[in-house]
This record gives structure tokens, sequence and C-alpha cells, in this order.
């Protein structure tokens, strides 16, 4: 009872919903049923699959030593204590910070530190000098900007790129490599890697870093919370995006609600049909002010509005603390002010690099200000309106034509070109009466939105031009004069069918239990914990999805619900439940 009293008190959650960017049709034929996705983060594991097919696992926590001095042991040299203040200092914004290590006279023993020191904290530099009492201390501090530092001592025939497998626990991709970077004082251009993973999720992927010795990153698994990295080898090339295969994933759905008979034929169904190719929410945000506006705006040269769309307030319960800053934004216009109001970890966010933008060029400019939010993040917004056309186009397409190829429709042409999203055009062909029968509907394409990429010949390619001229968008003039904001285009499948498809119904009592085994469980022998008493009911499923697609709407396929965080949210109803 006091549950669901608290539940009547939580705020109205406002935000999109699948109807909202065009995620509308099902293909499959089964009765859906209820489930909650991730209503815990371990609920759902993602590993990356390279372009060989391998899963990638984390394995192996150990990291080659440093070539050249024999490695120390850190315990051995340095109290944990002095370890702490080492690694808060590796953290402080403050040049001038600095630790001071008690040290005897031995001087072997100060040599050992100086060593120790050079080894695990190359940012950092330590000299020895006496205090007022006549003791000796080495004084370490960050080395400052513009002083010249070390030579490298990379050495001669390693290949110049670590690879390792990193492994995060409930956080965004970009702020773990953040958090890697500032511990070992480098920028977090230095790494790269194939593609972006789920933040709420457990998530496994690999990782290149240029000229970074494995122990000095493999050293950072003492002291980071919710990221582990390992299986390090050194390559001779950096990843780039798209030099992947897929995702596999281990999905825990709660207080799942079907016989052993609905599951069976709704998996059934997943693995024999698949599903349909939708873009999930994630392309589009969670608020009501969906990333697609702000592409629209861009596209348009609306530069102040772009800047208003970014920084308005959200509506719902859920971004009242959110709101505070964007508030005082629309009353003042002041970006100094409302970046003294901003939260600290909105520090990295696009409205804090976009009001850094505001308050240092000249008028306010928003252009100019826009080009403060890095490249990526921008392009985020306009390939999202690409999505957001492009999911209208497909269900309007199923509505009137089912899952039938017509003439007029695209197929690729290349061996392979499910696995081609992202790194380039592929070639296409149209359906004619002459080769129709020998095309199925998963062969079928639909492109996005771009200058470099041809249209279906049939009706389809018309609607195109109809839906994005609702928009006051020109389907001819998607070559932007900004070329960041220029549409190439691209194709994308309809329709996705899964591999490695498995199964299964569990059963729990204590929610905050986990029910899946992660890399990191299995390096550390953590077994899933035994339950009693079991009274709920969850369904665990597994499966491989080429890249670029979502397996939010995999699953949606298979509960037939609305998979947004909106929706979701007032599924899940163990109050103030945030793990």
């Amino acid at each position: 009872m006091e549950d669901a009293e608290r539940m009547d008190d939580t705020p109205e959650l406002v935000g999109l919903k699948e109807k909202d960017v065009g995620i509308l049709e099902y293909i499959s034929k089964h009765e859906g049923f209820h489930g909650v996705l991730k209503q815990r983060y371990r609920d759902f594991l993602v590993n990356e699959i390279d372009e060989a097919g391998n899963i990638i696992r984390l394995t192996d926590l150990s990291y080659p030593a440093p070539e050249g001095e024999k490695p120390l042991d850190v315990n051995s040299v340095l109290s944990k204590e002095d370890q702490e203040q080492l690694a808060q200092l590796l953290q402080a914004d403050d040049m001038e910070a600095s630790h001071l290590i008690q040290v005897g006279d031995d001087k072997e023993e100060r040599t050992k530190v100086h060593q120790v020191i050079r080894q695990l904290y190359p940012s950092m530099e330590s000299t020895t000098s006496d205090t007022a009492d006549g003791k000796k201390v080495i004084k370490v501090m960050k080395a400052k900007p513009g002083v010249k530092r070390r030579k490298s001592r990379w050495p001669k025939g390693r290949p110049d790129f670590c690879k390792f497998v990193l492994y995060k626990e409930n956080m965004d991709l970009n702020d773990a490599l953040g958090l890697v970077a500032r511990y070992l004082h480098i920028r977090p251009h230095n790494f790269a890697m194939a593609g972006n993973k789920d933040k709420r999720a457990v998530t496994v992927q690999e990782i290149t870093s240029y000229r970074i010795d494995a122990a000095r990153i493999g050293r950072l698994n003492d002291v980071l919370r919710g990221i582990r990295m390992g299986n390090f080898r050194y390559v001779k090339k950096a990843l780039n995006l798209g030099e992947l295969s897929g995702n596999h994933f281990v999905i825990v759905l709660r207080n799942a609600q079907c016989s052993e008979q609905q599951l069976t034929e709704a998996m059934t169904s997943f693995k024999d049909v698949g599903f349909i190719n939708y873009f999930g929410m994630q392309r589009f945000g969670n608020s009501s002010i969906a990333t697609y506006m702000v592409g629209i705006a861009l596209l348009k040269c609306k530069w102040s509005e772009a800047v208003e769309l970014i920084l308005k307030p959200r509506e719902g319960g859920s971004n009242k603390e959110d709101n505070k800053w964007r508030e005082h934004w629309m009353k003042t216009k002041n970006a100094q002010s409302t970046l003294d109001k901003m939260p600290r970890h909105k520090r990295t966010s696009a409205e804090n690099q976009l009001l850094t933008g505001l308050m240092k060029v000249q008028k306010a400019d928003p252009f100019q200000a826009l080009l403060f939010i890095p490249r990526h993040v921008r392009l985020i917004y306009i390939h999202s309106f690409q999505s957001y056309i492009w999911n209208l186009v497909l269900s309007r397409r199923i509505q009137k034509y089912g899952l039938q190829p017509i003439i007029g429709d695209l197929v690729p042409t290349d061996n392979d070109p499910s696995e081609q999203q992202g790194s380039g055009v592929i070639k296409t062909a149209y359906i004619t009466e002459e080769n129709k029968s020998e095309y199925s509907i998963y062969d079928v394409v639909l492109p996005l939105p771009g200058f470099g990429i041809k249209y279906p010949t049939n009706e389809v390619g018309e609607w195109y031009k109809s839906m994005m001229a609702e928009h006051g968008i020109d389907s001819d003039k998607l070559k932007h004069h900004v070329k960041d904001y220029s549409l190439l285009g691209d194709y994308r499948k309809i329709l996705v069918k899964p591999k490695n498809v498995a199964w299964s119904i569990q059963k729990y009592s204590n929610y905050k239990l986990h029910l899946t085994q992660t890399d990191l469980d299995k390096l550390e022998g953590t077994e899933v914990p035994e339950q009693t008493d079991c009274t709920e009911q969850a369904v665990k499923m597994e499966f491989s999805l080429p890249s670029s697609t979502y397996a939010t709407m995999a699953i949606r396929e298979i509960l037939k619900i609305d998979t947004s965080s909106v929706h979701q949210a007032t599924l899940n109803k163990t109050p103030g439940n945030k793990t």
C-alpha cells in the first residue's frame, strides 16, 4: 500500500513516445506480453562483435610490464594513503596542488619513489626537498603546461597503439573515456573505438589508445569505479568507427507476465521473422524536445532557434532539477550566470559548451557559438532528422504495401550490405518486373535522405520529398553550404533477423539481486545469487544483431509495447529504484 501511495505522488512524465518519431508498426503475429526493460542496468548486457565475428570479452586484467626500467611494486613503495592522494591530485583542477610524500635519508628509497611516479604517474613531476625541521619529503605535482616534458620512452619496434577491452557499468562511453583520460592526463581524443554503446547497461568493447603504455591504463583498475580495462596488446593501427560486425545482447525483462507457450511463440517468431529495423528512441533523446527538431533548425540555418531548442526547459517532473539552470537562461539570457548555476555533471555537455561559446564569441553570435559543440554531437542532431524521416517513410510503406517487395524498391548490390552501415554509401539497384522474383523483403533497403543517394522510383520516393517539405526542407538541397550540415545519405535494411537466439524463464523474489553474470563476475568468480520463495517471473534472452540496429526495437517486436523511457517508467513500479 505504501508503494502504491508513493507511485501516485510521482509527477507525470512528459517526453517522446514511439508514435512521435514514426515507430508505429509490427510484423509478427504472436501475442505480446508485459515485461519491464532495464529495471536494473545489469539487466542489459552488451558485448561488441568484431569484424571477424568474435564476441569481445573481458577475460584478463593483467598487463605487460613496461619495457626499459624494471617495474616496481607500487604497494611496496607508496602507502595506500599516498596512492589515494595521488589519485585525487590527478583529478584536481588546481595546477598548483601538490602532495608531499614523507621519506627518510635513504637515497635508494627516494629513488624508488621517483621511479614509481615516473612509471605510473607520468603526467606528474616529483622533486626532493627539505622541510623546516630538516626532514626530507618528495613533492609531487602536475607538470605545468609549456614546461618541457620528459622525452617519450616509447620502445623502438613496439606498435604505436595499445588495444584493450573496456568494461563499463551504467556509464556513457564518452564519460568513461573522459574519466580515464583525466586520470592519465591525456586528451580523450587519444582513444578510438568501433562504435558507441548504451549508457544504462553493462557493456564490453575494444578501444585503442596512441602510445599509452598498457601498465598505465591497467593501473587505473585499482582506482576507477564501474570501469575495468584488460586484454591488453599492442597493434599497428587504431580502430575506426564502423569496424565491427554487431553486438551480442543478454537481456532480462522483469515482471514478465507470460506463459511458457507465449514466450516460445514470441521468441520463435522473433528468430524466424525478425523485426522492423526502426531507429530506436535513443536516436531522438528522452525529452519533449526531440534531437531531430534541433536538426531541422540547423538544416534551415535558423541558428538562434537551434540555440533555444538546446537550452530551453524540458517538460515533465523528472526534469525539475535540470530545469533550474534552463529557466534561469530563459529569464536572463546571461550565459555566464547560467553556467554558474549548471550542475557539475553537465560540465562536458553540449549545453555547457554552447553557453561557453555564447559567452566567448562576439555579440553572442549563435552560429559561431554552436561551433563550440563538438562536431560529432552536432551531427547527431541532423542525423536524427534523417532517422525521423526514415521511420515515417517505413511505417507508411508497411501500412500500404505490407511485407512484399514492389517494383521501384531499392536492393543492395554489395556482397554484405548489412554490415556496411556507417562505413560508406553502398551500391544499390532497382527492383524491376524482370528481377522481382530474385528478392524478398529482407533484401529491400530504404535510403536515409541525402545528396549522395537515390530514392525509390515508386511513390515511396515521393513520400520523402513531401515529408521533408512539411518541415521546410528541400530534398534537392541537402548539400548544405555549411559543410558540417551536409547530408550525404545512406541505405538501411527495413527488416532484420537476429542470430544466436536463446531464451528462458527465471524466477526471483528480490528485484535488487541480479539475474545475469557479467564478464567481471566471471573473472572474479561471482555467481548469480540463489533466491528462495520466488514469486516473480523474468524472461532472460540473448541474441546477436548487426551493427546500426537497436536491441530496443527487437524487444519491442517481442513484447509489443512502447519502449520509450517515458512509457517504461510507468511500468517500473519499484519506488526509488535507481539500480
